[in-house]
C-alpha cells in the first residue's frame, strides 16, 4: 500500500510541479497556495476515475479493495482541497478581457462565467463525496447510487475543467491547458468504456443460467454458461461483475468471486451470499435466465508463483475464490501443498464441506453448537500462532479473503512475523 500511495502522490503532485515550472513570475504566497490547492483538487478528481475499481489494468495490478480504499482517500483529498481553494485568494480583482495580463499573473478574474462553474463545483464536491461515503446508509438502491456517481462525476469534471481554463492562472499556458483537457477526456472515456462500450461487448456475448442451488441456509451456488461458446479467459481466484435478467447496459451488476476452475470447462460458478436486494432474491432465478458477465478482475491468483505451499485463510463467503484456486490446483495436479483455514459464524454456513474435508482444513466457528468438535472462536492471533508453522511463515504464500476486520488482524499478524507483502494476497469483500 505504501508503494501505491507513493505513486498516487506523485501523480497528484505532478501537474502542480509542471505548472510551477511553466512560469517565471509568482504571485503572493496565499494566492499560490490557493492555486496549488485547486490544482491538487482537480488532479485527485481525475485520478479518482482511474482507480474506481472498474479499470481492468489497474485492478489486475492491485487488490480491488486497495483500489477502492485509494478511491475513497483521493475523494476526501479532493473534498478538502477544493473546499479550501477559494479562501486563499486576495488581491486585485478584474472582470472582462485582460489583454494587458494574458498570463493572469496580476489579476484574479470576477467574470461571472468563469466564477459560476467554480462556485457550482465548490458546492457540488462536498455533497458528491459525502453521498459516496454514506450511500450504504441511505435508503436507495445501489444501482441508483451508481448512476448518480457516474453522472455527477462527469458533471463535476466538466465544471472544474471550465473553471480551470477560464479562471486559472497556470492554465493560460497552452501545455498546462492541454494537459487538463487530455486528463478530462481520459476521465470521460473511462465512464464511456465502463458504462457503454463494455455493455456492447456484453450484448454480443450473452450467458445463461444453467444451474442454481442453495448450498447453505444463506449461500447459493450459481452457474452460468456462454450462449455462443465464447469462453471467459480468467485465472482461479479472480472475480467478475454479473448481471442477471437485466439488459447488458444495466447498472444492476454485482461483483462476485468465481468459485469454479478454468480447467473445469467454459462455465462459471459463483458462490453468493444473501446480503442485499439482488442476493436476497436468488431463489427466484430460473435456469435459462439471461445473464451477462463483465470480467475478469482482481489479482487474487496463484499462477506463476514459486512458493512451495499456499495457506488460504477465508472468512464466510470469502471461501469463494479459494474454491476456485483449490479446484484448479487439483485439476491441474499442481504439486504445491495447501492449508485451508475457514471461519464462519456457525457450522451450517460451511460451504462445500464434503469437498473440502479431504484437505483436512481448520474450520473455525464463532457461535458453535454443543455438538461442534472443531475450533471455536474467530481467526485471531492465538489461532494463527497455534496453527501456522515457521516453515509456512518463512516460505509459503498466503491468500486471504473475508471481512475487513478479520483480514486486518491476519495481515497484522503476518507482518509482525516478517511475512513480506509480496507473499500476501488479500481481498476484502466490502465494496461499499
Amino acid at each position: 500500500m505504501i508503494q501505491l500511495y507513493s505513486i498516487l502522490a506523485a501523480c497528484i503532485l505532478a501537474p502542480l510541479v509542471a505548472s510551477w515550472l511553466s512560469v517565471d513570475i509568482y504571485r503572493a504566497f496565499s494566492i499560490e497556495v490557493g492555486s496549488a490547492l485547486g490544482i491538487i483538487g482537480f488532479s485527485t478528481i481525475l485520478i479518482a476515475f482511474l482507480i474506481s475499481g472498474r479499470t481492468r489494468w489497474i485492478s489486475n495490478l492491485i487488490n480491488i479493495d486497495q483500489a477502492m480504499r485509494a478511491h475513497r482517500i483521493v475523494g476526501i483529498i479532493a473534498l478538502g482541497t477544493v473546499f479550501l481553494h477559494p479562501f486563499f485568494f486576495t488581491g486585485s480583482l478584474s472582470g472582462g478581457d485582460r489583454p494587458w495580463d494574458p498570463t493572469r499573473v496580476l489579476t484574479i478574474t470576477t467574470d461571472f462565467e468563469a466564477m459560476a462553474s467554480g462556485v457550482i463545483a465548490f458546492l457540488l464536491v462536498p455533497s458528491f463525496v459525502l453521498l459516496a461515503i454514506w450511500h450504504s446508509k441511505l435508503e436507495y438502491r445501489y444501482e441508483t447510487w451508481r448512476w448518480i456517481h457516474a453522472i455527477g462525476g462527469c458533471v463535476l469534471v466538466g465544471l472544474v475543467l471550465h473553471h480551470t481554463l477560464t479562471a486559472g492562472r497556470y492554465s493560460s499556458q497552452e501545455v498546462i491547458a492541454l494537459f487538463w483537457v487530455a486528463g478530462s477526456i481520459v476521465a470521460f472515456a473511462s465512464i464511456i468504456d465502463s458504462r457503454f462500450i463494455r455493455g456492447l461487448s456484453k450484448q454480443q456475448n450473452p450467458w445463461s443460467v444453467t444451474k442454481i442451488e442453495q448450498v447453505t441456509p444463506k449461500q447459493w451456488s450459481l452457474t452460468v454458461s456462454p450462449s455462443n461458446n465464447q469462453k471467459l479467459k480468467y485465472q482461479a481466484g479472480q472475480f467478475a461483475w454479473l448481471t442477471i435478467e437485466k439488459g447488458p447496459y444495466s447498472m444492476e451488476e454485482h461483483p462476485f468471486s468465481i468459485s469454479s476452475a478454468p480447467a473445469d470447462g467454459e462455465h462459471l460458478t459463483f458462490l453468493i451470499k444473501e446480503l442485499g436486494d439482488f442476493t436476497n432474491n436468488l431463489s427466484r432465478i430460473q435456469v435459462g435466465a439471461r445473464a451477462y458477465v463483465n470480467g475478469p478482475y482482481g489479482h487474487l491468483t496463484v499462477n506463476n508463483r514459486n512458493e512451495p505451499g499456499i495457506v488460504m485463510i477465508a472468512g464466510g463467503v470469502g471461501i469463494a475464490p479459494m474454491l476456485g484456486i483449490i479446484r484448479e490446483l487439483q485439476l491441474t495436479n499442481d504439486p504445491r501443498q495447501m492449508q485451508l483455514i475457514y471461519g464462519n459464524r456457525d457450522d451450517s454456513q460451511i460451504a462445500f464441506k464434503d469437498e473440502l474435508d479431504p484437505l483436512d482444513p481448520l474450520y473455525v466457528i464463532a457461535e458453535p453448537t454443543a455438538q461442534w468438535n472443531g475450533a471455536r472462536g474467530v481467526i485471531d492471533t492465538e489461532l494463527l500462532q497455534n496453527n501456522l508453522s515457521q516453515e509456512q511463515l518463512h516460505n509459503w504464500l498466503f491468500v486471504l479473503c473475508g471481512p475487513p476486520a478479520m483480514l486486518e488482524g491476519v495481515e497484522d499478524y503476518l507482518r509482525r512475523h516478517s511475512v513480506p507483502e509480496s507473499r500476501m494476497l488479500s481481498e476484502r469483500f466490502n465494496f461499499g
